[in-house]
């Protein structure tokens, strides 16, 4: 007894020894983690430190299991290489795919579920993957949307949509490219979107797709990697089950946008809805003055008084977003308009509160969404010729102010040279002299410097685009934080605050020194014109509205009807010339010479030639077999054909249902044995039919040439049976079986199921769309297919027992 205690004491003292060698080596573990910029699962804040959801919850499960973490950073492909080549042990925010399960391990419990969606610039339409054709789309390189099973991509293949796409290597630079015009769409995560779509002018079309699981990845067949995988998933769990838990914080932190600690007096002067991140927070207490630059003369968006005080429609916008954010933006005072863009390059100007884009801006600000729009017309003397548009003034002396939005669109979107002036009032009134024939301008401002300068030998003469132009807020670029700041102070501003400001500013009474009486009668021809002008383009919007209304209703009613319209695609496609061309084609350039090489390889095999030595006879051999296939392919493409255009012929015979079982059972004997396959058979020897005993046959003879090629062993059983009207065939096999997914698309044209048995079984896809075809179309029945994975499946056709002749006119030989 006292032995069998030692023994048992020994035992429990190794264990104990064996748990502590493991709980020392874990608490030395260090574990590399893969990091790349995806806000709000994982990015790197203020601070240079890794955070986000998922940054988040493993740094918990790290502390719970003892882990020491390094985290490595990189682009999104950098890191799934260095994950497969095992330089890091751990990849953050993957989404998990099939072609993804063959290079990593994966942890079992999701972390998130997410979309991809489709975000466009504001004027730019994108309803349905239609409208994606011939446009540049943004993706992130290597990213589950752009290029998986159910990415973008691939969908777009689908329906046959030709796109161009712009690799990037962030989501963020993805928004970037769509908000400065460098793409037309962009693809990102739903999460990605929801928290930064307000902080770029963008807005989310309504195609959202591709559904994933967010996990955890690991090194394919990593011990290491299994051993986390279980820890974490354990971890998990539990954290899921506890609402109040770091996993739930992690969601609330950087995806549900619940502050943590607002400051006093952001907290007393905005609104609940708008939510400051830690980062930007930061930013406005560390930059107590912003210098804002003005245009002196830009009326009425714009301008300065008598006073020198900033007014217009900005200077309401300015004095929100200073109270609502807690910003102490302030003018930069007696500066003109050139002296305020070249402080600004130089970075001695923060903000311009109203500004157009140009190309040349963006070389040096970004821009916030837009906040008011205006038309950009054409100016001309009164006694000038008629004109419609930009075009018409190519070859005149055209004036525009420098430096403004003008400027550059007359210089990036026309082949004028415009000639620039100072200000506004110069350009106006060398138009009025006569120096320049045309001057470019938006048609508030010159509405109110036409008036207060009397120059009435002016007119509207045309519109410079029937595009609308937007007035932003311009950020100097190393100021990114104030842009996202910015953004959300304007998304706090209701429409009817949007509203009440327009009207203020539009309709204000400006004071102009001159007689009072000139100006009403001025004001009163001009109003008339501009009256009509407007009338015009409303009527012209209203036109485009109804139309644009129109055809998103007949856009929404063809996608709710998804395989018609797919149908009805095909059937465009198959317009009966040219298919009657394709088919002649086919049958008289390809079949007879594929027959004559059929033939003439035959006669050589046979020896009728002479005698061939092994190496000849096993190519020849080799090319006999390739012509009867691509002729089998040829054959049964044809015959398709014929059947969709409803120009086969159809001859009823009555026989038995056994005679064209034994026949096909005959015409696969030799791939029966060569597999050492059995075969059953069950047909009563009495069961009739008058159909079409070619067709039948054919059908019979897919279905068990299906059967041997994904079979390796076992049996191949016949079984036909009369039910009612109809005779019924199914063809049973042991087989590798097919999954539920397959099943849907297993009687699509050139589906092929993936499996080990694929490179060795052939095939063209076609076998099992023409059965169909046949069956349903020409038999007048039905198939049917019963599977399960690794055991087998049951192919089963039934046709009408007793159909008449359909003797149709067919197409020519």
């Amino acid at each position: 007894m006292s032995r069998l205690k030692l023994c048992s004491y020994l035992l429990i003292l190794s264990l104990l020894l064996s748990i502590c060698t493991v709980s020392a080596e874990d608490s030395s573990l260090v574990i590399k983690v893969g990091s790349y910029e995806n806000s709000p699962k994982v990015y790197v804040n203020n601070d240079g430190i890794v955070t986000g959801v998922f940054p988040d919850i493993l740094n918990t499960i790290s502390v719970l299991e003892g882990f020491k973490i390094n985290y490595v950073q990189g682009t999104w492909t950098e890191c799934l290489d260095r994950l497969e080549h095992g330089e890091i042990d751990i990849m953050l925010d993957v989404a998990i795919s099939p072609e993804r399960i063959n290079r990593f391990d994966f942890n079992n419990e999701t972390v998130l579920n997410s979309y991809s969606a489709i975000y466009t610039k504001p004027t730019t339409s994108i309803q349905s993957y239609f409208d994606l054709k011939d446009k540049r789309i943004a993706v992130m390189k290597g990213s589950i949307n752009y290029t998986g099973e159910e990415g973008i991509k691939k969908t777009l293949d689908k329906f046959n949509i030709s796109a161009q796409f712009i690799e990037y290597n962030s989501y963020k630079e993805v928004f970037q490219a769509v908000s400065t015009n460098a793409s037309d769409a962009g693809v990102v995560n739903i999460i990605f979107g929801f928290l930064l779509e307000k902080d770029f002018n963008i807005i989310r079309s309504p195609i959202v797709f591709n559904p994933s699981q967010l996990r955890f990845a690991f090194t394919k067949n990593s011990e290491k990697g299994h051993m986390l995988a279980s820890k974490i998933d354990k971890r998990l769990i539990d954290l899921k089950k506890d609402r109040s838990s770091a996993y739930y914080e992690a969601l609330n932190r950087h995806i549900y946008g619940k502050p943590d600690d607002i400051p006093e007096k952001v907290q007393n002067t905005f609104s609940k809805t708008i939510h400051l991140t830690e980062i930007e927070r930061n930013w406005i207490k560390k930059h107590k003055n912003i210098r804002i630059g003005i245009d002196p003369e830009f009326v009425p968006f714009e301008y300065r008084d008598i006073n020198g005080t900033h007014q217009g429609i900005s200077s309401d916008y300015v004095r929100i977003l200073n109270e609502r954010l807690g910003l102490n933006m302030k003018v930069v005072e007696n500066l003109s308009w050139k002296q305020v863009i070249e402080l600004t390059k130089k970075q001695e100007i923060d903000v311009l509160s109203c500004v157009g884009q140009t190309e040349e801006r963006k070389q040096y600000l970004i821009f916030s969404k837009p906040y008011v729009n205006y038309h950009r017309v054409i100016l001309t003397r009164s006694d000038a010729p008629f004109i419609t548009g930009i075009k018409d003034i190519q070859n005149k002396k055209v004036g525009v102010q420098a430096g403004t939005s003008h400027e550059g669109f007359v210089k990036e979107q026309t082949s004028i040279k415009p000639i620039t002036y100072p200000t506004l009032q110069e350009g106006l009134m060398a138009l009025s002299g006569g120096q320049v024939e045309a001057f470019v301008v938006n048609i508030a401002s010159a509405s109110y410097w036409i008036r207060k300068l009397n120059l009435t030998n002016l007119k509207v003469a045309a519109q410079a685009s029937f595009e609308i132009f937007y007035l932003y807020f311009a950020v100097r670029k190393d100021f990114p934080e104030l842009l996202s700041i910015i953004n959300k102070g304007l998304n706090s501003i209701t429409q009817e605050e949007d509203q009440e400001i327009q009207r203020k500013w539009v309709s204000v009474e400006y004071k102009t020194g001159v007689d009072i009486r000139l100006i009403w009668k001025y004001v009163f021809y001009i109003s008339i014109g501009l009256f009509i002008f407007f009338s015009l383009i409303l009527f012209w919007n209203y036109r485009l509205k109804k139309e644009i209304t129109i055809r998103e209703k007949t856009e929404l009613e063809l996608e709710r009807h998804a395989y018609e319209l797919e149908k009805a695609n095909e059937q465009l496609k198959e317009l009966d010339h040219l298919k009657n061309m394709f088919i002649a084609s086919v049958s008289h350039e390809l079949r007879t010479p594929l027959n004559s090489i059929i033939g003439f390889t035959g006669i050589i095999l046979q020896g009728l030639t002479g005698e061939l030595n092994p190496k000849q006879k096993d190519q020849l051999t080799r090319v006999y077999s390739c012509a009867n296939h691509l002729l089998g392919l040829i054959t049964d493409v044809i015959d398709i054909s014929k059947i969709e255009a409803g120009r086969i012929d159809v001859y009823p015979k009555k026989f038995r249902v056994i005679e064209i079982i034994q026949e096909a059972i005959i015409s696969i004997q030799p791939q029966l044995q060569a597999k050492s396959l059995s075969l059953e058979s069950d047909v009563p020897d009495d069961l009739m039919v008058n159909t079409d005993r070619k067709r039948f046959q054919q059908c019979i003879l897919n279905y068990l040439s299906n059967a041997l090629k994904y079979s390796e062993q076992g049996t191949i059983k016949i079984v036909a049976r009369d039910v009612g009207k109809y005779v019924e065939v199914k063809i049973s096999d042991t087989g590798i079986g097919i999954s539920e997914a397959d099943v849907k698309r297993l009687f699509e044209p050139f589906e092929r199921i993936d499996s080990h048995l694929r490179v060795k079984a052939g095939g063209t896809g076609l076998g099992l769309y023409l059965t169909r075809k046949i069956a349903q179309e020409l038999l007048k029945g039905d198939i049917s297919v019963e599977s399960e994975l690794h055991k087998g499946s049951v192919f089963g056709i039934t046709v009408l027992k007793d159909i008449e002749a359909k003797n149709e006119k067919s197409i020519s030989d």
